[in-house]
């Protein structure tokens, strides 16, 4: 069954579908038979690395599912170490954003990012973001005892091709893990958009 992503930003899906090397048509923001094609491929190949790797809760899975396979393939791993977290729920509560998405969080008050749409690793898809549950209820890591509940869960889930927004000097952000990128953000962004490989 066709997993039908980023219906709403067809162009949005095009260039993730072409950087994951699953569809090497047009980019003009029509769903086709090809764009049909390739998600259906994109989500085949979803249910390999998920068969390979396991699966995790629902809101994981489907947030798994927006990002590129060698992504998906480093968010399972480390929800896999992510379970050495006793006594918590680690669950992946956000992954591949299209740019119109981004600009509605970079518009939330009070502050959750400082990125744009098209800022973001988000955006192209190689970032996402956990939430740590203790009892059902989300810890937000903004205060000191649930701050130390992530970097140790930052201890037990990195691993040498991944970085932690915990790390961040100008805007921590707790829950945010990327993979590792040897190009610049704008590279990527240019690389995106024209439907070429970036990790």
């Amino acid at each position: 069954m066709s997993s039908r992503l980023f219906i709403d930003d067809i162009l949005f899906y095009q260039r993730l579908l072409s950087v994951a090397g699953i569809y090497s048509g047009r980019r003009d923001g029509r769903w086709s038979a090809a764009v049909d094609a390739a998600d259906q491929a994109f989500a085949a190949e979803f249910d390999r690395i998920a068969a390979q790797l396991g699966t995790f809760d629902p809101r994981s899975e489907n947030n798994i599912r927006t990002l590129l396979p060698v992504t998906q393939r480093a968010a399972r791993a480390f929800l896999a170490r992510a379970k050495n977290l006793t006594g918590f729920d680690v669950r992946i509560i956000s992954g591949s954003r299209t740019y119109a998405e981004q600009d509605q969080l970079f518009r939330k008050v009070p502050k959750v990012t400082n990125a744009r749409g098209g800022q973001s690793n988000h955006n192209f898809g190689i970032a996402w973001d956990v939430g740590i549950f203790e009892n059902g209820r989300y810890l937000t890591g903004n205060n000191r005892r649930e701050a130390g509940i992530y970097r140790k869960l930052s201890t037990i889930g990195l691993t040498d091709d991944l970085e932690w927004g915990g790390a961040w000097r100008s805007f921590p952000d707790m829950p945010h893990y990327q993979l590792k990128m040897d190009l610049a953000l704008a590279d990527i962004r240019r690389r995106f958009e024209a439907g070429r490989a970036y990790p």
